[in-house]
């Protein structure tokens, strides 16, 4: 989760997202980008399911959001989409209540274990979840990855095996495999492998076309 934690840094400090102060966070949880997200977008908004304390809006049944229509200017989305039963839903209503210029910052998993909160429906590939973002609107801007092949084997294999080790050794066998895979992300910070255990997606609503705008060649009767 630090490189999660690092690459949506990275993504908050450039200049791919949308200028404004109004995020949501859909599916906050415990909003655990708040801190670093409010230097931007002051106003933070959670929404959740009903229950959970930290969000201001609560999400209907239907998956829908009692939000107006073109009111935040980033909508944030960790680590959710793969818990949603109907993605679509989830989707078009990010894209609903963002402004035109807007900004998506997604991410989910490619490849990953089983943890249902409160159920775990899907996994993605790199062209899956881009078509599903285009699908309902969005223009899709930058895709990166965290953890490839090499390290998402070595997250696989620590999982399933640790539970069987005694209590004692477990510390130092977490560490020794986190400690090789910190090695080879940092190797290639940047490159997007087609299959990494994480996806972060930066997306777009666009901009209306201008009704004064004239075409540039017009065909003469």
């Amino acid at each position: 989760m630090t490189f999660l934690y690092r690459r949506l840094e990275q993504i908050l400090h450039s200049d791919q997202l949308a200028t404004g102060g109004r995020l949501l966070d859909f599916g906050c949880a415990s909003k655990p980008y708040k801190d670093v997200f409010s230097e931007r977008y002051p106003t933070y908004i959670g929404a959740d399911l009903a229950g959970n304390k930290s969000a201001e809006v609560v999400v209907n049944e239907d998956g829908s959001l009692p939000l107006p229509n073109d009111s935040f200017d980033c909508v944030l989305s960790s680590q959710v989409l793969e818990h949603v039963r109907e993605p679509g839903v989830y989707l078009r209503e990010s894209f609903r209540v963002l402004r035109p210029g807007g900004s998506l910052i997604l991410s989910t998993h490619g490849i990953w274990t089983y943890h249902p909160d409160p159920t775990d429906y899907w996994r993605w590939t790199i062209d899956g979840l881009r078509l599903q973002i285009e699908t309902v609107g969005f223009e899709v801007i930058e895709t990166r990855g965290i953890f490839g092949p090499e390290s998402s084997a070595l997250q696989l294999l620590q999982d399933a095996t640790f539970y069987r080790l005694p209590s004692f050794v477990q510390p130092i066998y977490t560490w020794t495999f986190q400690r090789l895979i910190g090695l080879i992300e940092n190797r290639h910070p940047d490159k997007l492998s087609p299959d990494a255990s994480i996806y972060i997606v930066v997306a777009r609503k666009p901009e209306p076309p201008n009704p004064g705008s004239r075409p540039m060649f017009q065909t003469r009767g």
